[in-house]
């Protein structure tokens, strides 16, 4: 049983694991999610989910900041897609749009994908993403669109902990089943119960039937024909696609980053001083070292989501919390370890 009032899974997997580990963790104030109290033997540790003691104030702030944390990380030689940042629709945003031709439309202090639209390439869709982004923020960041492949990288104390690819939810044809069908057993599938309660669920037909309709006519077919086997059909549009609500798929892909990126992004994190970063770039191949001809860093994010990584919808789980709570409290678990010994 969690602790009234928990409902964030993050929080739930925190909870679990630090009991698994012999860590008593309980929320700070009753049924308030925002601070957990970590304890062991006599010393405690308040954290806000990936959020705690050791991660400097400045750093907080400069993670909410994306102008900031692209200056320095581009100072630093690290490949940043070109930006510039604008209070409104104008000719500066206009000429940013020509030059690219594709770019992403973003509040510059939002979290979350809140007001992010993708791969805008006309004056109405940027007109109609900037008005957007206007919503979530004061000022807005046009940034060059890259293709490519995205990544989440999860850093924890200067090391990669795991590594997630993802991609907008899509279904493969059995031969035999609808598409609507096919999002009926794929949403089944993924309403999980685990040991922390319901993970997810992905589109519901009832509810986006039009939205869904449009992408999918795009690609030929309908929600009650039949796709071939093996034939992918997207359920999102990218293209002048609101980002927070495109749901993903994410396979654990750990074990292929190139050393060369793992560098890179270890870097990142230590330049903008966050011990527990969430590392988004988008590349070809994350294999290959990553280049500004053939890819970038899009964000580095201080409060980074665990749940995926964890439960990866291919690919291996990966203990990240254990990781960030050894993180946290080495010092007090190797105490209790010798002292029980």
């Amino acid at each position: 049983m969690f602790p009234k009032g928990i409902h964030n899974l993050q929080n739930r997997l925190i909870i679990s694991k630090a009991r698994e580990m012999g860590i008593a963790c309980e929320p700070l104030l009753e049924g308030c999610e925002d601070f957990l109290k970590l304890s062991v033997g006599d010393k405690q540790i308040i954290i806000n989910k990936t959020r705690s003691h050791r991660l400097p104030l400045i750093a907080g702030l400069l993670a909410k900041n994306k102008q900031a944390c692209n200056k320095l990380l581009h100072e630093q030689g690290m490949p940043v897609p070109s930006f510039i940042v604008i209070p409104e629709m104008g000719s500066e945003a206009t000429d940013f749009l020509n030059t690219h031709g594709s770019i992403v439309v973003k509040p510059l202090d939002a979290s979350s994908s809140m007001g992010v639209t993708l791969d805008v390439r006309t004056a109405d869709e940027l007109k109609a993403a900037i008005r957007l982004a206007g919503v979530h923020g004061s000022s807005i960041m046009l940034q060059k669109y890259v293709t490519g492949i995205d990544y989440r990288v999860l850093i924890i104390n200067g090391e990669v902990a795991a590594v997630n690819e993802y991609r907008p939810v899509y279904v493969e044809g059995n031969g035999t089943s609808t598409v609507r069908a096919l999002i009926k057993q794929m949403n089944q599938e993924r309403i999980e119960m685990t040991h922390i309660g319901e993970y997810e669920a992905f589109p519901q037909v009832d509810a986006e039937t039009e939205r869904l309709l449009e992408v999918i006519r795009a690609q030929g077919t309908t929600l009650d024909e039949v796709p071939d086997a093996g034939k992918e059909i997207e359920l999102y549009d990218l293209r002048n696609s609101a980002a927070g609500k495109i749901s993903e798929f994410y396979k654990d892909c750990t074990e292929i980053i190139h050393p060369e990126n793992a560098r890179m992004i270890i870097q990142a994190a230590k330049t903008l001083q966050i011990d527990v970063a969430g590392v988004d770039v988008r590349c070809r191949d994350i294999r290959t070292p990553i280049s500004r001809d053939q890819g970038g860093i899009l964000e580095v994010n201080a409060l980074p989501d665990m749940t995926h990584h964890v439960f990866p919808h291919g690919g291996t789980t990966r203990d990240v919390v254990r990781l960030y709570l050894e993180y946290l409290c080495q010092e007090q678990l190797e105490y209790k370890t010798y002292n029980n010994g």
